[in-house]
């Protein structure tokens, strides 16, 4: 996997489980499904998909929780190549 698939299965696995806006993931379940040796890569593309503003973070008090920015949806379909 390279930086652009992994943003891609962080995109997808979100998307596909309609984590969006008020819905939120926390990184251990998105870590799931990634091959191990890619999970350190997990932590450091959501963090640069947040300051591109395609995931929003939600602090809850049992930890940090992402989900999609549903003002970009569009944005985010076209990268996955949806619609």
């Amino acid at each position: 996997m390279i930086k652009q698939s992994i943003s891609a299965f962080i995109l997808e696995k979100m998307y596909r489980n309609r984590i969006i806006g008020g819905r939120h993931v926390s990184l251990e379940d998105l870590r799931t499904g990634c091959p191990s040796h890619e999970r350190g890569n997990i932590e450091k593309t959501l963090k640069k998909l947040v300051k591109e503003n395609l995931v929003v973070q939600h602090p809850t008090s049992y930890g940090m929780q992402y989900a999609l920015n549903p003002q970009r949806i569009d944005e985010i379909m076209k990268i996955l190549n949806i619609g």
